[in-house]
């Protein structure tokens, strides 16, 4: 595994901990790829939330 790309929960680093734990070789959070259209979403809710 090189790398892991999903969401931004904090569900998804403890999985890469767990990996990383089980296979050696996994660079554990270093592999976690987070996912930008995700991130930009959640600063467009935050933008635009004052003028809801």
């Amino acid at each position: 595994i090189i790398s892991i790309t999903c969401d931004n929960a904090s569900a998804n680093t403890s999985m890469l901990e767990k990996i990383a734990e089980i296979l050696n070789e996994f660079r554990g959070k270093k592999a976690h790829v987070r996912c930008f259209p995700h991130t930009v979403n959640l600063t467009a809710k935050g933008v635009l939330k004052p003028f809801e």
